[in-house]
């Protein structure tokens, strides 16, 4: 069972498109992702957020950090 999802998006992405888990997993491998997908946006102002997918499983969205600012 998952307990929480995140998703990390690049940057400078403002758009991004995951695959929930939980879904996936509860569905038949042979479907493969279909339905099991969430689309959303985070402006760049944003460095987190959340999304929830048709089925109610809710997914964290964190933005990762540029490469200039990773020591």
């Amino acid at each position: 069972m998952i307990t929480e999802q995140t998703v990390c998006i690049p940057p400078r992405a403002t758009s991004f498109r995951a695959v929930c888990e939980a879904c996936a997993l509860s569905q038949l491998p042979s479907r493969g992702y279909v339905g099991a997908t969430v689309e959303g946006t985070l402006s760049l102002e944003r460095e987190h957020g959340r999304i929830t997918c048709a089925r109610g499983h809710e997914i964290r969205v964190l933005r990762a950090l540029p490469a200039s600012l990773v020591h």
